[in-house]
């Protein structure tokens, strides 16, 4: 696979998740991305950078048995400290815009950004990136990744709308579905959830992603 040549001639990669609010999907979409490449035998630090939240934390605890590693760091800067000893550091960022995210954005790999429909999601998401943009950050490794939608229609609507704005947009989604809230309220991730297609768009998601690091 793509992915794994990456992880072994380049050593080590860094996928950050940010947002400019919260409930937009972020550590969901960090959560089963950890999930899905210690699956497929990388070695995977998932860092909480939201210690008032802590919400991809407390949800390992009630996992209990991973084959990666989750902690709380209460500075970026302390997180990225640890990236050189995994092949994989994932940065579940704050659920708001700050300096730690553009530093984040500076020294990762890929910068996803989820985002729902509506014009109160995206018009400040498209202004996040602008900002990071106009703060030196490669416009290539910029990528939204729409969340929390209703229909495929409202996927189709979204992915035109942002590509307007001139942004890398997955041509994979989430959608809300309360079988993705309740496997997580279990301590799994999306991509462990029962169901054959629901799983089947998580995994095909998250394998985009890996897919989608320069």
């Amino acid at each position: 696979m793509i992915y794994i040549e990456k992880f072994i001639n380049n050593i080590m990669r860094i996928i950050a998740f940010i947002s400019q609010k919260g409930g937009v999907g972020k550590s969901t979409l960090a959560r089963a991305l950890a999930v899905e490449a210690s699956h497929k035998k990388l070695h995977v630090l998932l860092a909480d950078c939201d210690p008032q939240q802590a919400t991809s934390y407390h949800w390992l605890q009630i996992r209990q048995k991973s084959k990666f590693k989750v902690e709380i760091f209460p500075t970026a800067q302390q997180a990225l400290r640890e990236a050189p000893k995994y092949d994989l550091l994932i940065i579940d960022g704050p659920a708001r815009t700050s300096h730690a995210t553009l530093e984040i954005a500076q020294k990762a790999d890929l910068v996803i950004q989820p985002t729902g429909a509506t014009r109160d999601d995206l018009i400040p998401a498209v202004k996040e990136f602008n900002a990071l943009v106009k703060a030196g950050i490669n416009k290539k490794k910029l990528l939204f990744v729409p969340t929390r939608l209703s229909s495929a229609t409202e996927a189709q609507v979204i992915q035109e709308y942002l590509k307007k704005t001139g942004y890398n947009c997955s041509p994979f989604y989430l959608m809300e579905k309360t079988s993705y809230k309740q496997i997580q309220n279990e301590g799994k991730a999306v991509s462990e959830v029962i169901y054959k297609s629901l799983r089947k768009q998580a995994q095909e998601l998250t394998n985009f992603l890996l897919n989608s690091i320069k």
